[in-house]
């Protein structure tokens, strides 16, 4: 767990990133891809972001096609769709027959292909995914034609609210180990992760041996990540975020559907992030995002990167919390992208919710509202 303890030491200015990246080559050089690039370009700006929330209905001979969204960045032309089959096509293996591709025109006179990709999940005879237009079409497009129908682009995301704001102050050791909590990341063993992040901040100074976070840290991750090593009880005296997040923890019945956002933050310790959409399902909800320049969620397991590292939290008007991982992702230096997913589930009374992504000295906040609360 050499990056555990490199980005401990790190966290406590207890030794440089370039210290720490030397010596993880030195023992690991399979990890060398987390090494500092001097001369790296300065990364571009987020570029334009349009979504236009639509839930048009669209009858084709294989079936019901629904446009969620249309999605104009500078990269993409994106139409978040779901495609139903009919009952001619619901006992076939794979796609329905005519619905990898449509053509699409808009009113700039573009005319270009939009391919399917996407997925169908056990017991869900829809598809679920996205059209991406190639070419793609200008941000300011009005309406788009496809299968003989006109999609009117005209409607705009309601009540965004989007600000950057400092952390609460709190000691870089504590911070550091309750971000390693909140790692949840599928590629390492969290416990080991875990257990030498407060080995290397106690042998530091940074931490007593003895300190009741340390406890509250297992206790925590007992919950997220059982082993069956501790008891996964939701301590009542944790934090409040932790507390009230590991209350409903792996908690079922969200509301399903989509919220456009169409939101760019203000910059937060130099990142910049574009969100697009939410989609809530019955067990999580998830977001899809661009970030620049690239940033990675949670702490590495591997290698130490330079690249910032973010910490995505969810909290709702009625207080509930969130914690994210990330999903299908894109990665580079000057931009990254894709899903970050939201567990448990959206509690079907929040009318709004507030995402927080979180780097190490600000955070944003994207507010936003839920249409399908009861009391929205």
């Amino acid at each position: 767990m050499l990056a555990s303890t490199g980005a401990a030491l790190v966290a406590v200015d207890a030794m440089t990133t370039a210290a720490a990246q030397s010596v993880i080559g030195d023992y690991d050089p399979a990890s060398g891809s987390g090494k500092a690039r001097p001369g790296l370009p300065a990364p571009p700006g987020i570029g334009q972001l349009r979504v236009v929330p639509c839930e048009r209905v669209i009858d084709q001979q294989w079936g019901r096609l629904t446009i969620h969204y249309v999605a104009f960045t500078g990269r993409a032309t994106t139409l978040r769709a779901t495609l139903q089959p009919g009952q001619s096509q619901a006992d076939l293996c794979g796609l329905p027959v005519g619905a990898q591709e449509l053509m699409v025109t808009d009113d700039h006179g573009t005319a270009a292909a939009a391919e399917f990709s996407g997925e169908l999940r056990h017991g869900d005879p829809a598809w679920r995914g996205q059209y991406q237009v190639r070419p793609r079409m200008a941000v300011d497009t009005a309406w788009m034609e496809l299968s003989g129908e006109r999609v009117e682009l005209i409607s705009q995301p309601a009540g965004i609210q989007v600000w950057a704001e400092p952390l609460p102050a709190q000691a870089p050791a504590v911070r550091h180990l309750w971000e390693r909590v909140a790692t949840l990341n599928d590629f390492h063993d969290p416990h080991f992760a875990l257990d030498a992040t407060i080995a290397t901040l106690v042998a530091a100074g940074a931490l007593h041996a003895d300190d009741p976070v340390i406890g509250d840290a297992w206790a925590a991750l007992a919950v997220l990540r059982p082993d069956g090593t501790r008891p996964a009880e939701a301590h009542s005296d944790l934090p409040g975020p932790w507390r009230s997040l590991l209350a409903r923890w792996r908690q079922a019945g969200g509301p399903v559907g989509i919220v456009t956002v169409g939101a760019i933050t203000p910059p937060f310790d130099e990142v910049t992030a574009a969100v697009i959409a939410l989609e809530s399902r019955d067990e999580h909800f998830g977001v899809t995002v661009e970030l620049v320049p690239g940033a990675r969620t949670g702490l590495p397991y591997r290698d130490l990167p330079d690249q910032q590292h973010l910490t995505w939290w969810a909290a709702d008007n009625l207080g509930n919390h969130y914690l994210a991982e990330q999903g299908s992702w894109c990665s580079g230096d000057d931009r990254a992208g894709g899903a970050i997913g939201f567990w448990p589930a959206l509690d079907p009374q929040a009318s709004s919710i507030d995402l927080m992504a979180t780097a190490t000295a600000t955070r944003a906040v994207i507010r936003i509202p839920l249409p399908w609360s009861n009391h929205s």
